[in-house]
């Protein structure tokens, strides 16, 4: 998959670190891959990559920069209040390389949306990518591990009033996979009420809360969602993959702003229904992988306009024995559980 990735994308950006690289590619619209010693960490679809779709969504994998919200009132993926759709300047536009050096770059493009409401929007869009130093990573014996911080920005070139718009960055990290799978998460509020599955049905059978932590069992014969309450206090969110010998930690900080309801449907009880800072994504047997998302509030002008919606994140990356990754939760003060649910 990484030799793949290479020849569709020969000029793809590379931050290298001792055990492997973080990828950004501007032929792919902008999108962060991660290896580690030469196997591809994300999932990639290289036919799909190499011969993309002119009008339908391609869905090619790593981790890609969206606009919140998807559904709902002012949806950007139901801008005509028909069928679900992924506008160019997500889809197909690329980006250019504004910086780039041995530990830190910066990409960016100019893209137009408009959203159900039918009002059009200019944005520039941005995302900086910084490698994170070693000394920085949990450490332990036969684990390799990669990890990178990026700071993702949808920013208003003009003035947009909020009551016309939403606008919240998002990022969406997609991994292979599902069937076999644990997602979790920590809230320091507890995970007695963190958990809102309001997207395409309960998730409620696949998930056990303990304490601060949550589990929630990927695979299934549905596709399934679930965000993490921003008013709970989630620091972090994640997956771990034993088959694979994977394990990925994504955190992002709760910033000042207004969580809106990002959520692929019709919204019915309205776009501030539902208030989210990360999300996880089950692909089910089905489309057979999985993602963990984190979401940047709204942020509004004094005079109601939209200001910029600027989103860091985090991901860390572990590859070795499930035994060991599961060590090296241990360092972040979650462990994971496994019984049945009550």
């Amino acid at each position: 998959m990484l030799h793949a990735l290479k020849q569709i994308d020969p000029q793809i950006l590379q931050l290298r670190s001792a055990d492997g690289a973080v990828l950004v590619s501007n032929h792919l619209q902008g999108r962060i891959f991660a290896e580690i010693e030469g196997e591809l960490i994300h999932n990639f679809v290289p036919e799909l990559a190499a011969h993309p779709s002119p009008d339908e969504f391609n869905n090619l994998g790593g981790n890609s920069l969206w606009p919140a919200p998807e559904g709902g009132d002012f949806a950007y993926n139901y801008p005509t209040g028909g069928n679900w759709t992924v506008q160019p300047g997500i889809n197909t536009i690329p980006t250019h390389t504004v910086k780039a050096g041995p530990a830190a770059l910066e990409i960016a493009k100019s893209i137009s949306l408009f959203n159900r409401k039918g009002h059009t929007i200019e944005l520039d869009f941005s995302r900086s990518v910084t490698l994170i130093e070693e000394r920085d990573l949990p450490d332990e014996p036969g684990v390799r591990r990669i990890g990178y911080r990026s700071v993702d920005r949808l920013s208003p070139r003009g003035d947009f009033s909020s009551q016309d718009f939403l606008l919240g960055a998002w990022s969406l990290e997609q991994l292979p996979g599902a069937e076999g799978i644990v997602a979790f998460g920590r809230c320091l509020n507890g995970a007695a009420e963190c958990i809102n599955d309001d997207f395409y049905g309960s998730a409620e059978e696949r998930i056990v809360r303990d304490g601060d932590t949550f589990t929630f069992q990927l695979g299934g014969p549905k596709r399934l969602q679930v965000g993490i309450r921003a008013a709970a206090a989630p620091v972090m969110i994640g997956s771990l993959d034993p088959a694979r010998g994977v394990m990925v930690l994504r955190t992002t900080p709760s910033q000042e702003g207004v969580y809106f309801n990002i959520a692929d449907n019709d919204q019915p009880a309205g776009p501030y229904s539902a208030a989210d800072m990360f999300s996880i994504f089950n692909g089910s047997r089905e489309l057979n992988f999985h993602e963990l998302e984190t979401i940047a509030p709204m942020r509004v002008n004094a005079d109601g306009s939209l200001a910029a919606s600027e989103l860091t994140s985090t991901t860390l990356i572990f590859r070795g024995p499930a035994e060991k990754l599961r060590h090296i939760l241990a360092c972040f003060g979650l462990l994971l559980f496994s019984r049945e649910k009550k």
